[in-house]
């Protein structure tokens, strides 16, 4: 568990991150950010076509270090419970590495807390890059049925890095609005 003397200290930090700069294009689930997901690393649950089917796609980023992830993780949850497979989900492992070595340990605890429905997968630089420049966790994108990116939270700058997550009411009134 993260100490919350570390996680004061990953924020002080991160404006070296924030240096990249961010795209000013609107990502869209296109054929190349589609086989990006499938050829990351592998967590659990490999991403395969089936998470492209037509659904909206929502894309999450998570570290084990961070308190908001596992909040926004039991929302996820409780979302996939009560409403079923209406969105094909995706878990990102982002920033593993900002708080320290990473800790192989702790990233299989976390994955082991998501819900098993919710692939999990290392990010990469040039998926951040294509999302518009994700550099804070956690973090949320979400893509309707045809590819558009709808929603964006979080992810942007050192400012969002544990302040927001998704909540399961927030989850379905986007969903219920794409239907």
């Amino acid at each position: 568990m993260l100490r919350r003397r570390d996680f004061i200290l990953s924020t002080l930090a991160l404006p070296l991150l924030a240096a990249r700069p961010a795209l000013a294009q609107e990502a869209s689930l296109d054929d190349d950010l589609r086989n990006n997901l499938k050829s990351l690393e592998v967590l659990r649950g490999k991403v395969d076509d089936a998470a492209f089917d037509g659904r909206p796609v929502l894309v999450t980023f998570f570290a084990s270090w961070c308190p908001p992830c596992r909040q926004e993780m039991e929302e996820l949850a409780e979302y996939i419970d009560d409403n079923g497979n209406n969105v094909s989900m995706i878990a990102v492992n982002w920033m593993e590495g900002f708080v320290g070595r990473p800790n192989p340990r702790a990233v299989k605890r976390f994955v082991n807390f998501i819900h098993p429905s919710i692939p999990a997968v290392v990010g990469n630089d040039a998926l951040g890059d294509r999302l518009g420049g994700i550099r804070a966790v956690p973090a949320v994108v979400i893509f309707d049925g045809q590819g558009k990116m709808v929603f964006r939270l979080g992810g942007g700058s050192e400012r969002d890095i544990g302040r927001f997550f998704i909540t399961k009411r927030r989850l379905t009134g986007i969903v219920n609005d794409l239907s």
